[in-house]
């Protein structure tokens, strides 16, 4: 009796593919600016990463700012938000961060400002918005890893 397998070639593209996709890091940037995008979006919203409110501006940096004390959004000149920067180290390792760079007409730098939002240190009041829950993550993990890889094992 003889036996014949057919279909192995396609499971070994397959199984190429796959690891390609999971040697890659394409996968962690796309994530790295899912995360980027989030923060950005819910900042602008006036919301912390729990989909919280901001607090509210004081009325004299409102007035400061030209807007009213419920309008917050961490925007006064840009740099804070405009600093966030993605890295990627390896296919399982990325960051998302505000690099150092120098606030107009301050002293203060906008990794320090971040961190001051982010802690509500002194009278500041805490806006946490450098942040992402564990379900986002999971969906951005999910986008990028687990539907590709259903997508080239033809299930999707």
């Amino acid at each position: 009796m003889t036996l014949e397998i057919t279909g192995i070639d396609e499971v070994r593209w397959q199984l190429r593919r796959v690891n390609q996709l999971l040697d890659s890091n394409k996968p962690m940037e796309n994530i790295c600016k899912d995360v980027e995008e989030r923060i950005l979006k819910r900042t602008d919203a006036g919301r912390d990463y729990k989909n919280m409110s901001f607090a509210p501006y004081s009325t004299k940096y409102a007035k400061k700012k030209g807007v009213g004390t419920g309008s917050v959004n961490l925007r006064l000149t840009g740099t804070m938000l405009g600093a966030i920067e993605t890295k990627v180290f390896n296919p399982n390792h990325g960051q998302v961060l505000i690099t150092s760079r120098a606030m107009a007409g301050t002293s203060a730098k906008s990794d320090m400002i971040a961190q001051i939002h982010t802690t509500g240190t002194g009278k500041q009041p805490k806006r946490e918005f450098m942040n992402i829950t564990k379900t986002a993550l999971q969906e951005s993990v999910n986008k990028h890893y687990d539907d590709e890889i259903m997508r080239i094992l033809g299930r999707r």
